[in-house]
């Protein structure tokens, strides 16, 4: 009985992907290609045993990096000039600056074109097209291979924090207010939650959103809750502000004026403790220290409680 047409492109399709893993393997195992002699060069590769006769100590401080491992060696043919690219015009004429093949003096695009000919995957997989890249970055201008100070990933500044304050002030002021995730204590990293090298949502955090982002470490207020605040499931920075805050846990405001963005200001729900004289309400005001919506409230992330639709445990 001849086939359908239906089960001949079944069989094409399954065929396609029993092959597509060899495929890709193939690619991964394949060396990467070195640089590219500059446009009307006609220099050739010297290999790097005659880059190390003249740069001796560059090329002992990298024997001690990813980048000068036998794994490395065994991917490129050309040593040095992978990635600085062919060196014979500079060897013939080492005092000509001109000749001299250094990364810097090339484009960000250009400079980042070379590092992701093998850091194509896993974290650089979105490099192309994301927020660094777009705005003129490139991989050597937060990471060095020759004059790194981080015990990891090759960065220019000893931790992953200051290398992203470099840039980002405004970041670096938040982080020294009174409430703050404990960034400058090192105890997490910018890192942690953002992917420098790019992701697939806003500001480069690595969850599919931030409140999957927050839950990574914050799990007692994913839920899911009988009740529910709609602020929360919506979006944590409605009440908080990641990098820091004057006001206690991150809030961008203290209660109960953080409730009152939403809820009505006048009398309860809106405030809390209104008194039958004016000595009262001066005495028993809800902006008194320690008297807030959240002491009545507080399951203000949800509650599981049968009898708790208001959120009070």
């Amino acid at each position: 009985m001849k086939p359908s047409r239906f089960t001949m492109l079944l069989l094409g399709t399954v065929a396609a992907l029993a092959i597509a893993p060899r495929a890709d393997a193939a690619l991964q195992a394949a060396a990467p290609s070195a640089a590219p002699a500059p446009a009307g060069s006609t220099a050739t590769y010297v290999g790097s045993d005659v880059c190390a006769s003249c740069h001796d100590q560059a090329a002992e401080h990298l024997a001690k990096t990813p980048h000068g491992k036998a794994a490395f060696a065994h991917l490129s043919t050309n040593g040095c000039e992978t990635c600085h690219g062919p060196g014979s015009a500079h060897v013939e004429n080492p005092d000509d600056k001109a000749l001299q093949p250094r990364i810097d003096r090339l484009t960000p695009s250009a400079q980042s074109k070379i590092c992701v000919t093998c850091h194509s995957g896993s974290e650089q997989f979105f490099w192309h097209g994301s927020r660094h890249e777009t705005r003129g970055l490139s991989c050597v201008t937060c990471h060095s291979v020759h004059s790194f100070k981080s015990e990891r990933a090759q960065l220019k500044t000893e931790t992953a924090m200051e290398q992203c304050f470099t840039c980002h002030k405004d970041t670096r002021a938040e982080t020294w207010k009174n409430s703050h995730h404990p960034i400058r204590e090192g105890k997490i990293s910018c890192a942690d939650c953002h992917n420098p090298h790019g992701t697939q949502t806003a500001k480069m955090i690595r969850g599919a959103s931030v409140n999957e982002q927050c839950y990574t470490c914050h799990t007692e207020k994913r839920g899911p809750f009988l009740w529910e605040h709609a602020p929360v499931r919506e979006s944590c920075l409605n009440c908080h502000t990641p990098h820091g805050s004057n006001h206690q846990k991150l809030q961008k405001t203290s209660v109960p004026y953080l409730c009152q963005q939403c809820h009505s200001n006048t009398r309860h729900p809106g405030t809390l403790y209104d008194g039958t004289t004016l000595a009262d309400q001066a005495r028993a005001s809800n902006r008194i220290f320690n008297r807030a919506c959240v002491d009545c409230h507080s399951a203000i992330h949800g509650s599981n409680h049968p009898s708790s639709p208001y959120l009070a445990h």
